[in-house]
């Protein structure tokens, strides 16, 4: 079934340990529209912090409940590479959070 990405914006993100933040925006591959990337709003959790990750690197999405699922603990998630909002993504920032987070490139 195809869904409305605006129908992700505020779905709740899980963490194995518990609730990390909202969806607050998707980022798109400029030449293949692509979606690559959720933007996290992680709240009060983190101040307000922003972070990106993958969608390749989602474990689930659960529409009825309106939850991503990821496979990584809060603490590997606050301590990956910050994300400005409206900021370029270029591929040395997109190398620097895969590095950080273990996952092979999708652009190789």
């Amino acid at each position: 079934m195809l869904r409305s990405v605006k129908e992700m914006l505020n779905y709740s993100i899980l963490a194995t340990d518990g609730e990390i933040g909202t969806v607050s925006d998707v980022l798109v591959g400029d030449s293949d529209l692509k979606l690559r990337y959720l933007v996290i709003d992680t709240g009060g959790w983190l101040s307000g912090r922003k972070v990106l990750l993958s969608t390749a690197w989602l474990s689930s999405v659960e529409p009825g409940k309106e939850t991503v699922v990821v496979n990584m603990e809060k603490k590997r998630i606050k301590e990956s590479p910050p994300y400005e909002s409206g900021a370029a993504v270029d591929r040395e920032y997109e190398a620097r959070l895969h590095d950080y987070y273990g996952y092979p490139y999708y652009w190789v």
